[in-house]
């Protein structure tokens, strides 16, 4: 695999689903276009092992954001693993600032792995780090920063999201994240008196 053909199967299958994620979606959970993406993304990522000729051992020993993807995309692809130490499931959440006074400003949707034993996970860092693991490892002429992006600020009286089928194909629930912007910039998980919540 050519650096061209790395950054047409692995780097922009990645850009597309940070781009997906930062768009204003109500999405089930566990069932959408985003875990769809995200599980193909990580069978290219995790057979990078074969493109190279290695065997398992060396890269997740080396990196342990590929070892996380390796079991995402086993488990992708074959159900509950024979290890259940290995197995893992797909949470995406959406992620909101909230301003005191100002009211709720969606920042993106975030995908998470939440795996039996290595912890819970954003996917998209996850793989980003584990796609600049394989940039160096392979030695390839790649200059890609994976860097996760979020919806312009905009403060709305309610938090709110948009349901698009062709996005997501049956929805019954979504899960919500607030944070607070501390004065350093760093966001820190809340959990506001009142939230209003509606899906369009």
């Amino acid at each position: 695999m050519s650096a061209l053909h790395f950054i047409n199967d692995v780097i922009k299958p990645w850009d597309e689903l940070d781009a997906l994620l930062a768009k204003r979606l109500a999405l089930q959970p566990d069932l959408s276009d985003v875990t769809r993406l995200a599980g193909a993304l990580a069978v290219v990522i995790r057979h990078q092992v074969d493109v190279v000729g290695l065997k398992d051992l060396e890269p997740n020993a080396e990196c342990l954001e590929h070892r996380i993807i390796c079991d995402v995309a086993d488990f992708y692809k074959h159900g509950s693993l024979k290890k259940p130490s290995r197995n893992n499931s797909f949470s995406t959440e959406a992620l909101f600032e909230y301003g005191p006074g100002k009211g709720f400003s969606f920042l993106r949707n975030a995908l998470f792995v939440e795996h039996a034993t290595l912890g819970k996970h954003d996917f998209l860092q996850t793989a980003s780090a584990a796609i600049q693991y394989w940039i160096n490892k392979r030695e390839l002429s790649v200059n890609w920063q994976g860097i996760v992006h979020e919806s312009p600020t905009e403060f709305h009286e309610e938090a709110f999201l948009n349901f698009e089928s062709e996005k997501c194909i049956s929805m019954s629930q979504v899960r919500l994240g607030f944070f607070l912007r501390r004065e350093n910039g760093v966001m820190e998980r809340v959990d506001p008196q009142e939230v209003h919540f509606a899906v369009y």
